[in-house]
């Protein structure tokens, strides 16, 4: 009788350890602290570098400082801006803040889901948003990505329509011509279709190109994102309105395969949270800025504004641009495009946009 109590007893002793454990393994695993190595594709003090350390705050804040990223780093601290996708990829960062424009020398279409104008869904900012997270339109960006990076991605920025700024003033059409301008990713087809000469630099680097000549004109993105690039010290003009990208989300977290797999399932939604956050801010704090940046720099250049006749022209060079990308027969090419055609049509018969 005494054996078979202090058997039992023992059961329950186990038993209770084993709870015992069980309950601290799990508090130790929600008070565990995972820290990620990050670098953003911007150098320190530049606006993108900012919206990258607002996304820093907000996981830290949401997640309960479970996730934390101790510093994010700037363009070249640890890599150069487009070497950081491949150092994400490889797993020696665990997250870059960074641009989907930046991999077009391996992965040419990634501009049509994310902003260059020859995407179908890129013509306003209601028909891009929602086509990227109702749409299925990251899914088919992300699928293509990791055709060559083993990273995942989530929206982190959204910007207005470009300026395209000049040492020549940019008038009408035929100004394209012959223009030596900075761009990136498939901008670069529908500037060719105007009649300019495209080279493709990080942005980093484009304000000290066109200082020395380099360059006749350059787009980077809106005046609140360049507004720390110094480009209005070098700039005669600026041109202003939708020209080849209405609106533009091309700025992501990719984070790192094995590191996002890592991650309990709460915590990558507060990741996809943060970048949600983190959009939201660009779009309003940034289109804020945007306006207050124009009346500071309102006597630094003079301003033109794309007229009717020059958006014509660009519709057209934007069907001559989609038709030249389909014809290059690249089947990923084809298969954006569709998805996009097939979600843009009914957005245009059924959209309702209240403002």
């Amino acid at each position: 009788m005494t054996k078979k109590w202090f058997s039992l007893c023992m059961v329950f002793v186990v038993a209770f350890m084993f709870s015992v454990l069980l309950f601290d393994g799990s508090a130790q695993a929600k008070d565990t602290v995972i820290k990620w190595r990050a670098q953003s594709a911007w150098n320190r003090g530049d606006a993108f570098h900012d919206e990258a350390e607002y996304f820093v705050e907000a996981l830290e804040r949401m997640s309960g400082g479970r996730l934390v990223i101790p510093k994010m780093f700037a363009a070249g601290e640890i890599v150069g801006p487009i070497e950081a996708m491949s150092e994400t990829s490889a797993g020696r960062l665990d997250l870059t803040h960074n641009s989907g424009m930046y991999v077009a020398g391996t992965l040419p279409y990634a501009g049509l889901s994310i902003g260059s104008r020859p995407g179908w869904t890129n013509e306003s900012i209601f028909s891009q948003v929602r086509y990227l997270y109702e749409g299925g339109g990251m899914d088919i960006y992300n699928e293509y990505i990791q055709t060559k990076y083993n990273l995942i991605s989530f929206p982190a920025v959204i910007t207005a329509s470009e300026a395209v700024y000049s040492i020549k003033p940019i008038r009408n059409i035929e100004d394209f011509k012959g223009l030596k301008i900075r761009t990136s990713g498939l901008n670069k087809v529908f500037f060719e279709e105007l009649g300019c000469t495209c080279v493709s630099i990080p942005m980093t680097d484009v304000t000290p190109a066109m200082s020395r000549g380099e360059l006749d004109a350059c787009e980077m993105s809106s005046f609140y994102i360049d507004s720390k690039s110094g480009i209005e010290d070098v700039a005669k003009y600026v041109l202003v309105g939708s020209i080849h990208q209405p609106v533009g989300a091309t700025v992501q977290i990719f984070i790192n395969m094995e590191s996002w797999k890592a991650l309990p399932d709460d915590l990558k939604k507060i990741v996809k949270y943060a970048a949600d956050a983190s959009m939201w801010h660009a779009f309003e704090y940034g289109g804020y800025m945007d306006q207050v940046i124009a009346e500071k720099w309102q006597d630094k250049w003079e301003v033109i504004k794309v007229t009717p006749e020059m958006q014509a022209e660009f519709e057209k060079a934007t069907e001559r641009a989609r038709d030249r990308i389909l014809a290059s027969g690249d089947p990923w090419a084809k298969k954006i495009l569709d998805h996009q055609k097939v979600f843009y049509d009914k957005y245009k018969t059924y959209a309702i946009e209240p403002w």
